[in-house]
Formats: C-alpha cells, structure tokens, sequence
C-alpha cells in the first residue's frame, strides 16, 4: 500500500507543475486504468482524484480540525470532483456551475443566510490492499485481483453558511432543497 501511496503522492505532484488537467487525468488513467471501475460502486475514489482538503477529515464526527466554511465546502465539492471514476457519478455538476448557484441563491435571499450541504460515499483503497494481495503493483499501474475488494467506503459530510460576514444578533438561517 506505501507503493500505492507514494505513486498516488508523486502524481499530485506532478499535477502542480502542468498548466492542463488533462496531463492529470491521462497519468491518473494511466496509472488506474486496468482497475475494474465497477468495484469503486460510489463512482468516486479517493486516490484518482485531487484532494484540495484532508476528505479523511469531514467524515461526519465533528472536531476543531474538520469546520466547514464556503471555502472547504468548495474544496470538497472539487475534491469529490476529481474522484470520479467509471460511469457512477459522471454526470455530477461541474464545480464552477455549482458555485454560480449558489452565489445567485445566497444574492437573491438578501436578509437569510443559506446553508449549503454535502453528504457523499467515497471508496479508498484499504491500508493493506497490496500486502493483503486485494492488488498489485506493475510498471506504475494498479491491477485488482479477481474475487477481491481492494476498497473501503468513506463519507464526505459538510455543511457551510454562503454568507462569509454577519453582522446583527439575530439570523434566519436556511437550507434549501437545492443546496444539498
């Protein structure tokens, strides 16, 4: 699994350097590309995506470490973005749409304070998924074992004001069908 950590690390490094996500999302394909998709049955994994926040973190149990504002909340919403894998969650919303909703929402509620709310299933690969032979590792590419599952199911959970400044004692607070 360290193997499987150290590839997944070097390629988000790797991603900073070049100006086209495609770089990316070719090497992440490559690197991916013999796994059997339809095990990740959340459509989302961990380890093909960007994590532009600590995911592992905003798993439901709050602590001082996982406060969600409309900053993380776009962090893990771009996070589960670049997770995608297979055909599961391909038609999830692209990010800049969802954050131009959200602006014209929170905008047109003048007086309340919208909340917006998350609530994901991701998959990651176990810690021992290469020493407890679930894959292997070749060539800088991942192959599952047949009849094993290499994966464990996460969840995302965050809820976050839109307005970033309040002034006043007292707030109506909303959260609105289409914000979650």
């Amino acid at each position: 699994m360290k193997k499987l950590l150290v590839f997944t690390g070097f390629f988000i490094a790797l991603f900073q350097g070049h100006t086209q996500n495609t770089d990316y999302y070719d090497r992440m394909e490559h690197v991916f590309g013999n796994i059997d998709k339809t095990k990740v049955t959340t459509g989302f994994l961990k380890e093909f995506g960007i994590r532009f926040n600590e995911v592992e973190a905003y798993d439901g149990i709050i602590d001082t470490d996982n406060l969600v504002d409309q900053t993380q909340w776009q962090s893990l919403y771009s996070s589960l973005y670049t997770m995608r894998v297979g055909t599961v969650a391909q038609n999830m919303t692209a990010p800049n749409t969802v954050f131009d909703n959200l602006k014209t929402q929170q905008d047109n509620a003048t007086e309340d304070v919208l909340l917006a709310a998350l609530y994901y299933n991701y998959q990651q690969y176990k810690t021992n998924a290469v020493s407890n032979g679930d894959v292997t590792v070749s060539n800088d590419q991942i192959f599952d074992v047949a009849g094993r599952n290499p994966y464990d199911t996460k969840i995302i959970f965050g809820v976050a004001p839109l307005k970033k400044r309040l002034q006043g004692d007292t707030f109506t607070f909303k959260l609105p069908n289409g914000l979650i």
